[in-house]
């Protein structure tokens, strides 16, 4: 009968070979039971990878998706805020300027201007406003801050209305600066006249929040605020009665500019809503797309389990018989 053997150094080399890949078993299968995945999806699928990849692909995509849509509900959530802030500026105003349209005294006319000047700096920091160091009524120019202090529009004003010697006069140079191609635009928005690209948010769906700070109703209310700031400025030949009739009209100014302000409240909070919605569906899609993925690449814990004991059965009789080899010698076999 013939024998086959092989020499000391080669079995020491089969036997660490043994030991190395039952010790990639061990951990392999120590990874497939703490992570629920298989090691090896190509040999899971059978090489055939087009549909994990697809859905690897779209968790991608929607994952972008959803972080857009994420900052975007930032974004929208902060300019609401700023909206209301002058809102409940203006507010205060009309009922400063309501008493003051039927009494324009000398205090009453101080208190207007004062309550004025400190309504502009509220609405200008409003909407100066910032979330995640992006400018968010500035347009594409998120950078920079789309409007100087109160100020430096109080000045340009100033310069625009010195010549009024009526009510009427004051309002049509206001409505002049404020107006296209006045100075507000070319000396106080600092902005962009861009908007931001609207956001993709899959599905053909897409959020766009065209709000700026030169938006028509947002320039109303600061005309207004701003000419009552000014009304006694020495530069304005008004008589006490006149003031009194500016301030009427300015009342009425800025409640026509409260019902814009309304209205693009409105319209953000539809664009909130929607972007809402949309940030739950794709929080819902990727949920399924992993669910997917799991369905193809879970590993069933139970096999995983007994394949890792028997593994350790092995590698410990590989142990035992690794060290009884090493013991064998001529003397212990004659004897």
């Amino acid at each position: 009968m013939a024998l086959n053997s092989i020499g000391d150094l080669a079995q020491g080399f089969v036997l660490r070979a043994r030991n190395t890949a039952l010790k990639q078993s061990l951990t392999r299968l120590g990874d497939e039971v703490a992570s629920g995945r298989v090691a090896d999806p190509v040999a899971r699928l059978g090489g055939h990878l087009s549909y994990l990849s697809r859905i690897e692909h779209d968790l991608t995509v929607s994952a972008s998706y959803a972080t857009g849509a994420k900052e975007v509900q930032i974004a929208a959530t902060a300019m609401q805020a700023s909206l209301e802030r002058v809102g409940e500026v203006s507010t205060g105003l009309v009922e400063t300027l309501s008493l003051a349209s039927t009494a324009a005294g000398p205090g009453d006319i101080s208190t207007v201007v004062a309550d004025a000047r400190g309504a502009l700096d509220s609405v200008i920091s409003a909407l100066n406003t910032s979330a995640a160091g992006r400018h968010l009524f500035s347009g594409v120019a998120v950078d920079t801050a789309p409007l100087p202090p109160a100020e430096d529009l109080l000045a340009g004003l100033r310069a625009a209305m010195a010549p009024a010697l009526s009510p009427s006069d004051a309002l049509a140079a206001a409505d002049s600066f404020f107006g296209p191609g006045g100075g507000f635009e070319t000396l106080i928005y600092q902005g962009a006249t861009d908007s931001l690209a609207p956001v993709q948010l899959g599905a053909g769906e897409s959020a766009d929040i065209d709000l700026r700070a030169d938006h028509a109703a947002l320039r109303d209310t600061m005309k207004t605020i701003a000419v009552a700031a000014l009304v006694d400025d020495p530069g304005l030949s008004l008589t006490a009665t006149g003031r009194r009739a500016l301030f009427g009209d300015l009342l009425n100014g800025l409640l026509a500019a409260k019902d814009a302000q309304v209205a693009v409240q409105a319209d953000l909070g539809f664009a909130e809503e929607r972007i809402a919605r949309a940030h739950t569906r794709i929080e819902a899609e990727m949920t399924t797309l992993r669910m997917a993925r799991n369905e193809l690449l879970a590993a069933d814990p139970y096999e995983a389990a007994t394949e890792m004991e028997a593994v350790q059965l092995q590698l410990e009789t590989l142990y035992t018989v690794t060290a009884r080899s090493s013991r064998l010698n001529l003397v212990n076999f004659l004897s």
